[in-house]
């Protein structure tokens, strides 16, 4: 659902973050996005690229009621993610100094027990992003790992310890693969202890037990920048709902006394249950305003250019009536 050029792009190291988010509880899939809206909080998003896509996934995170803070300096990131309720890292274009910051970010978000968000970006395209993802799940045990299918199958690949070679990235694959790559994204689940977002042509959720086909979305998601890195931070503001906040135990979710306990989601205060719907729901969202957007730009006689617009208008609007009734999921 998303395209990401990488070549040319200057490096940036974004974090989102979502902090202070009040008036929660991670109730039902359909009220996820109501809550939110009511919500303050704060986001800071860590991510390699240039200065449009800070502000795209800032607008997008304010959009749904985020706060967002950008960071990218290594002596300060762990006191910006003190501060806040999440994590998203994005790793964009790297640089060895940018992995370490992004480690020690989320070392300090899962000390905290706030849900991280881990975007594998361009794993396929060089050794050196498959060193930095695997040195990344290794030190922080991300809650999320969001990825396009060529990205998710990759990493899956690397973790089995199968030979791998550079490939150019792809975001959506012909839904005669989507089986296949679902399937890897069971085995990455089950690898990591993360839940696994795979967007393409069909988007997936895996999870403890279950695996989520979402089916909302439209094809100009995959004509503009960032649509990838927006829902990066889509995700981090809905998985904040299920971090401890001022002492607050999130319904569904153990608090801090729950971090560590036997199905609790790796790098977070809440379950990996909590943590599947709220992926699941940020996705739908993503792709509900998705398509309400295209449709507006179509009927006005617009392009890409605005249905980009349309998008963070939609965002803004949307409400659990309209995303209970415009959400399309298939459980399995």
């Amino acid at each position: 659902m998303e395209i990401i050029s990488f070549i040319g792009i200057v490096a940036a190291l974004i974090l989102i973050i979502l902090g202070s988010v009040r008036g929660y509880s991670l109730i039902l899939l359909s009220t996820v996005a109501a809550l939110l809206v009511a919500a303050t909080g704060g986001v800071n998003v860590f991510e390699n690229y240039a200065n449009v896509y800070m502000g795209g996934v800032a607008n997008m995170v304010l959009a749904i009621g985020g706060s967002p803070i950008m960071a990218q300096g290594i002596r300060e990131v762990e006191d910006v993610t003190s501060i806040c309720q999440s994590l998203v890292l994005n790793m964009g274009t790297l640089e060895e100094e940018r992995v370490e910051a992004m480690i020690l970010a989320g070392k300090k978000a899962v000390q905290l027990g706030h849900p991280v968000i881990l975007d594998p970006v361009g794993v396929t395209a060089s050794a050196f992003r498959r060193e930095s993802a695997l040195r990344i799940l290794k030190a922080v045990r991300p809650s999320v790992i969001r990825g396009n299918a060529s990205e998710i199958h990759m990493l899956e690949q690397v973790l089995s310890g199968a030979k791998t070679g550079n490939l150019c990235g792809v975001d959506a694959v012909p839904g005669r693969w989507m089986d296949l790559t679902a399937k890897a994204a069971v085995s990455l689940e089950k690898r990591t202890g993360a839940v696994v977002v795979m967007t393409g042509t069909t988007d997936v959720v895996a999870g403890p037990g279950r695996v989520m086909k979402i089916m909302n979305g439209h094809p100009w998601m995959g004509r503009i920048t960032g649509s990838g890195c927006m829902l990066d931070g889509i995700i981090g503001a809905f998985c904040a709902l299920c971090a401890p906040v001022r002492g607050r135990t999130p319904a569904g979710c153990g608090g801090k006394e729950a971090l560590g306990r036997s199905g609790d989601a790796p790098g977070c205060g809440g379950t990996q249950a909590a943590i599947t719907e709220a992926a699941a729901m940020a996705v739908c969202a993503h792709g509900l305003c998705g398509e309400l957007a295209a449709g507006k730009a179509i009927r006005s006689g617009g392009g890409t250019g605005s249905f980009r617009m349309y998008l963070t208008d939609y965002m803004s609007m949307l409400d659990d009536g309209m995303l209970e009734r415009g959400k399309r999921i298939e459980i399995s």
